[in-house]
């Protein structure tokens, strides 16, 4: 008998951390839900940031209106 209880002493030792990391299924606090949507809006502002810059790179590339004042460029690597 003594035997027994030591070893369901133990073995209840064992399984309370375990149980504890993983047991009940923990709900959302109103902030942490709050904080989620948050975090959808953010994601959802950027991704659509990004597809209208990748619309804006379809226009035409501006001209340099110094190009003409610039020095040519040395065509043979020596100065």
């Amino acid at each position: 008998m003594r035997r027994l209880a030591v070893s369901i002493l133990l073995l209840v030792m064992f399984a309370t951390p375990v149980f504890a990391q993983g047991g009940r299924a923990r709900q959302d606090t109103p902030e942490e839900i709050q904080r989620k949507k948050d975090a959808d809006n953010v994601d959802q502002q950027y991704k659509s940031t990004l597809k209208r810059m990748k619309q804006d790179d379809t226009a035409p590339a501006r001209a340099d209106p110094w190009a003409n004042m610039r020095a040519p460029a040395p065509t043979d690597g020596k100065r």
